[in-house]
């Protein structure tokens, strides 16, 4: 189960090349949805964001979480190894490079915080291995490092998946689920805390059936971030998401 660059390319461009009304509208709805927020929410309870606080998001993709994190601190960074994705990132006015997430381009306890979302699915034992440490390595000392993952009680999602690769129409790589991200941290010094969320978001991807019926996937889409609002409070139950916090010594 190997990571392939090209995973999400196609992805990244089909937005970059969206550029009309009805797609700026949609990445604005976005950009404020239910998993921005609950990422956001996540990432100020486990670290104090002050404007000198130095974040790093790895694989930061069209960059809203990041985008959204620069009105608090100027000094937000992204890393993708998709060009397309850091172009998208970089009209957020975040600083981005594109990168191998397994050998990331700063020296040892540069960040704060450093977090991903939906990165370590896409790959192997090892190469998950190498991304987390990498990640603890430029956290700084007294630094948070935020992982979020699919989690592997989310049976709607891995019954979703599952039938969209018999039917040969899952673009979206691996997409591994973890129980815990213990077995990938054997690094001394770190101490580890983990719980499941995201009751509600987990319908979000009932939306990965209408791919190949894009006017069936916005209207799935406004109709569940509305709901999203009004049953925000159930993100708070286990459901969709792993959330996996190492604080560095």
């Amino acid at each position: 189960m190997i990571h392939q660059p090209e995973t999400w390319e196609h992805v990244w461009k089909d937005r970059a090349s969206q550029n009309g009304l009805i797609p700026r509208a949609g990445r604005l709805l976005a950009s404020h949805g239910d998993l921005q927020k609950l990422v956001m929410k996540i990432l100020k309870r486990n670290c104090r964001i002050m404007q000198n606080t130095r974040i790093l998001e790895v694989g930061c993709g069209s960059g809203p979480v990041a985008g959204r994190l620069k009105r608090l601190t100027p000094m937000v960074y992204g890393v993708d190894i998709s060009r397309a994705a850091a172009e998208l990132t970089s009209e957020t006015g975040v600083s981005v490079a594109v990168t191998d997430a397994r050998e990331l381009p700063f020296k040892d306890g540069s960040f704060d915080l450093v977090y991903s979302t939906g990165v370590v699915d896409l790959f192997d034992d090892a190469s998950a291995a190498a991304i987390l440490r990498e990640m603890v390595r430029v956290t700084c000392s007294g630094g948070r490092t935020v992982i979020i993952t699919a989690w592997k009680g989310c049976r709607l999602h891995e019954t979703i998946k599952n039938y969209l690769i018999r039917k040969g129409r899952w673009r979206y790589g691996p997409k591994r689920t973890f129980a815990s991200l213990e077995p990938f941290l054997q690094i001394s010094g770190i101490r580890i805390r983990e719980k499941s969320m995201g009751a509600f978001f987990q319908f979000r991807f009932v939306s990965y059936l209408f791919e190949e019926h894009k006017l069936a996937r916005r209207m799935y889409h406004g109709v569940y971030l509305v709901l999203s609002i009004l049953l925000r409070p159930l993100n708070r139950l286990p459901g969709a998401i792993l959330v996996t916090m190492a604080e560095k010594e």
